[in-house]
């Protein structure tokens, strides 16, 4: 992800997402539906962070350089149903 780029603005109702940060600089933002508050985690190279269900989350490249993450979901994604 370019710097200043931010991806996401969704949720699960039934998938537990993770965001690993290999490289770079992150600004992880979530909220629960149906909350006003946000929640934000600053994270860099090899952190983690969980997204539970029914929490809007997004991942923003706060740092200079490009931004290299692995994101992972605890079942195999299904085009016909994407839990999004």
């Amino acid at each position: 992800t370019k710097p200043g780029i931010t991806r996401g603005d969704h949720f699960h109702f039934g998938k537990v997402e993770r965001f690993c940060v290999l490289k770079g600089k992150a600004k992880i933002s979530m909220r629960k539906v149906g909350n006003t508050e946000k929640i934000h985690y600053i994270i860099n190279d090899n952190e983690v962070v969980d997204m539970p269900i029914l929490f809007t989350h997004n991942i923003t490249n706060i740092g200079e350089e490009d931004l290299i993450c692995v994101f992972w979901v605890n079942e195999i994604y299904d085009h016909d149903s994407p839990d999004t």
